[in-house]
């Protein structure tokens, strides 16, 4: 089995996703995306156990299908994808979650406001 150190974790080279986004391109993101793109957390490895919380996990910064495109893709952790859901980024930006964790459009990663800039209307 063919395996790469990659930001702190091993990964399995050959293994395919769920969501059929070729490996390359997710530890591409996944070196980019170090701590969560929303709330800017330490993420861990699902693997390595600790709380869900803090696991990193594939975010489709599209709300709606298709899941495959790793242009739309980030890591963020288990609590901000679970409270995003399957909410718009701007919509989600106004729930009581982002407001008492001051995320909003100026505090989220760049790959983020790209997103925003260049598929949801302000």
């Amino acid at each position: 089995m063919a395996r790469e150190f990659i930001s702190g974790f091993w990964y399995n080279k050959s293994m395919k996703n769920k969501y059929g986004i070729p490996e390359e391109k997710l530890n591409e993101i996944r070196e980019r995306d170090k701590t969560c793109v929303y709330c800017h957390k330490k993420m861990i490895k699902p693997s390595d156990g600790g709380q869900r919380r803090d696991w990193a996990t594939i975010e489709h910064l599209n709300h709606l299908p298709p899941w495959n495109n790793p242009d739309t893709v980030a890591f963020c952790c288990s609590s901000c994808n679970s409270s995003r859901s399957n909410k718009k980024i701007i919509d989600w930006f106004k729930t009581s979650y982002c407001i008492d964790k001051n995320i909003n459009y100026d505090s989220v990663a760049e790959p983020v406001r790209n997103y925003i800039e260049n598929n949801e209307k302000l």
